[in-house]
């Protein structure tokens, strides 16, 4: 009898120690998990920010190349203004690959990846339209000049053929493949 309850107390103990031991790890574990989400949020947080600053950016340059360039982009224009036009697409591009440089984080953590915290959903949401409506419109923007030019080439008597399309460096995009490309319409 003696034994038995040895045996009893035994098992008892090593059974308490094992749920322990389980109850330690699975809280360990999500301690863990939450102390990266917690990182991974805040980092979000702080890359947004810089992420929206250039869009803002992106913006005033684009708002620069509509006043500057677009408004006076016609096929009679194209000879005399070509220099000073290029200058200000060189800036612009500057401003979207700003963009691009500061949306490197943005869309590892993003891009689908769903957060139940309201705030980082939002930041997240917004960041892939700030930053599909940036390349879209800047894809846009450089296609509808390079074919003005083209225009100019093929139309113009005497047109003088040293002025290139502008390089155009990125392209549409739909950054979380969901078959709209904002900005691009």
């Amino acid at each position: 009898m003696k034994k038995k309850n040895v045996a009893i107390i035994i098992l008892v103990i090593g059974f308490l120690l094992i749920v322990s031991g389980v109850t330690y790890f699975v809280y360990d574990n999500l301690h863990e998990k939450k102390v990266e989400n917690e990182k991974i949020e805040n980092s979000i947080l702080k890359d947004y920010e810089v992420f929206r600053e250039k869009v803002d950016d992106f913006t005033l340059n684009r708002a620069t190349y509509h006043d500057e360039v677009l408004m006076n982009l016609f096929i009679e224009t194209v000879e005399s203004d070509y220099d000073k036009w290029i200058p200000i697409l060189e800036e612009y591009t500057s401003s979207v690959d700003a963009v691009e440089n500061a949306s490197n984080n943005l869309k590892d953590l993003c891009v689908n990846h769903y957060y139940s915290k309201e705030d980082i959903k939002n930041k997240c949401q917004s960041f892939v339209i700030a930053y599909e409506t940036t390349m879209n419109y800047y894809t846009k923007d450089i296609l509808s000049f390079n074919d003005i030019l083209e225009q100019y080439r093929t139309t113009a008597i005497n047109s003088n053929e040293n002025l290139n399309d502008y390089e155009l460096k990125y392209n549409y995009t739909d950054i979380n493949k969901d078959g709209n490309f904002v900005g691009k319409d």
